[in-house]
């Protein structure tokens, strides 16, 4: 299974219902690793889920970590289409439970604010010496959804939630500078240390 770590926009409603809006995927974009998505790419996951004919794409945290619980689900996604920006996305926390109800503490405080899509490409190009577009060395055309993950270090810095609608706040309250510079710190930090394992 292949993870692909997107720019996306969140918001975490702060009602009951532990509801969340995001972007998974946005098309265009180039990540860390050299792919592109293409718009279309996630059109018969969605269809296959929609129509009953496979399962929704499991709600993770940290793409199911090593831990015995790691691949127990913190929520169900309700909702997936592709619009001209990329994976639209609606899900709900499972916020009755320890793990849902601290995820989602945790998005309103904008500590952990990624997402990112674990799939099997099913279609895809490559492309000569990163000439793809936006310089991408693989555009995909087809992935199949397994698990879309809350993570805390996405490996595109731009993959953060851009704020935050409170019950106590009529607008979305922009997530405090000084947090996005410590995540941007911290993901650059994670990613040396990664690449250093290699």
């Amino acid at each position: 299974m292949e993870y692909f770590y997107a720019p996306f926009e969140c918001k975490a409603d702060n009602t009951s219902d532990g509801t969340i809006f995001g972007y998974g995927s946005i098309f265009g974009n180039v990540d860390s690793y050299g792919d592109i998505v293409a718009p279309g790419a996630f059109a018969k996951t969605i269809n296959d889920a929609k129509s009953g004919a496979k399962s929704w794409p499991a709600m993770l945290l940290q793409h199911g970590d090593d831990t015995a619980d790691g691949k127990m689900p913190v929520g169900i996604w309700t909702d997936m289409s592709e619009d001209s920006k990329g994976l639209r996305l609606t899900g709900k926390l499972a916020i009755n439970t320890e793990r849902g109800k601290d995820v989602h503490e945790l998005l309103k405080l904008g500590a952990l604010n990624g997402l990112s899509i674990g799939f099997r490409c099913t279609d895809y190009e490559m492309h000569k010496a990163n000439t793809g577009p936006n310089g991408a060395r693989r555009t995909i055309k087809a992935a199949s959804l397994v698990e879309i993950s809350i993570v805390t270090h996405p490996s595109n810095l731009k993959a953060r939630v851009l704020s935050v609608k409170s019950e106590r706040d009529a607008e979305p309250k922009p997530v405090d500078e000084n947090a996005w510079k410590r995540f941007a710190w911290e993901s650059f930090e994670a990613t040396r240390r990664l690449a250093e394992k290699r």
